[in-house]
């Protein structure tokens, strides 16, 4: 037999089934370099696979003396086998044993550990950036002044951004379904590059690469609804359970410029605009006049140099500026 019949146990997760045979198959006494080199290839071929095998060598390290207990196989239904043509060798006794092991094992641990979960909590201050990498592959670029809330289980991948900003790239896994969720909406994705970004009661999502389903907040008498999907370039405002599409103006398979430390702008409304550079600045800029919020700001500018974005927008605006005792910025004359 040159691979595993990835097949012979029914029933669970697809992928944790391929894992388990891979790990039964490897232990054989007959296991040849054949199977190591399609092993290596099934590892690679996608990171829920790499997932998944560590998932099933830590399970099996577990078990300990208690994998040959044979209240395991009672408290689990057995696995199915599909039956085979010709009579199994002696040397694979020991591997099917351990297949309906790890089988009953994962199964028990899917039943009994299922409601916890892997929590982590993230975030970052003024001025920090940070990139992550999640168990899954998943990359996670946090802004300045981001807090997010990781939690994965067998069924899902969920992210809760708090406040800040993220951009995402997503590693594939069919099985689990990857969700960002803020407090006006929530967005779906497979594989693909998205930023979201935290705006008050709203939150834009751009989106870079693939295709993402976004959908409005939930509560206890509301299931989310489905607000509609984003194509690759457009940005959309989640606010009101609605969603308002614009045109990003990002190319394929770029980034957000803030990844380097550049803040741009695009006719973006100057409250917002200061708000990005909020991140960046211990001392914040303040509007004094409520008439500012209706200026708009174009270009580009580094995270850091608030100064010169204040004085950009005394040169086109010509808005003018003071400190509070404290080292604040304030724009405009006080009504």
């Amino acid at each position: 037999m040159s691979r595993p019949d990835i097949s012979a146990i029914d029933g669970g997760n697809p992928v944790e089934q391929q894992a388990t045979a891979w790990f039964v198959r490897l232990r054989a006494d007959d296991a040849s370099e054949r199977d190591r080199q399609a092993w290596q290839q099934w590892l690679h071929a996608d990171p829920g696979h790499r997932a998944a095998y560590g998932r099933i060598e830590a399970l099996w390290s577990s078990l300990g003396d208690f994998a040959a207990a044979p209240e395991l196989a009672t408290r689990v239904p057995r696995p199915r086998v599909a039956p085979r043509r010709a009579p199994r060798p002696r040397r694979w006794l020991a591997a099917a044993a351990a297949a309906t092991v790890l089988a009953c094992a994962t199964g028990m641990a899917f039943l009994l550990l299922a409601p916890a979960a892997v929590e982590s909590a993230y975030r970052t201050g003024i001025g920090e950036r940070r990139s992550l990498q999640l168990e899954d592959g998943t990359r996670v670029d946090l802004d300045a002044d981001t807090r997010v809330q990781v939690r994965y289980d067998h069924r899902g991948r969920h992210v809760r951004l708090d406040g800040g900003r993220a951009f995402f790239r997503v590693a594939r896994d069919s099985e689990r379904p990857f969700l960002v969720q803020t407090s006006a909406g929530s967005v779906r994705a497979l594989g693909t590059r998205f930023e979201v970004s935290r705006l008050g009661n709203a939150a834009d999502v751009t989106l870079y690469e693939g295709s993402v389903e976004l959908q409005g907040s939930a509560d206890a008498a509301r299931p989310a609804a489905r607000l509609g999907v984003l194509v690759p370039g457009q940005r959309a405002r989640m606010a009101d359970q609605r969603m308002q599409v614009t045109d990003a103006a990002v190319a394929a398979g770029s980034a957000p410029g803030w990844l380097s430390g550049r803040l741009v702008f695009n006719d973006t409304p100057l409250p917002e605009a200061v708000a990005e550079f909020g991140r960046y600045s211990f001392k914040p800029v303040l509007l004094a006049d409520p008439g500012l919020a209706s200026y708009r700001v174009s270009g580009v500018f580094r995270g850091e140099d608030v100064e010169g974005f204040i004085q950009a927008l005394g040169e086109v605006y010509g808005i003018p500026e003071h400190h509070t005792a404290d080292g604040s910025h304030v724009l405009g004359n006080a009504p």
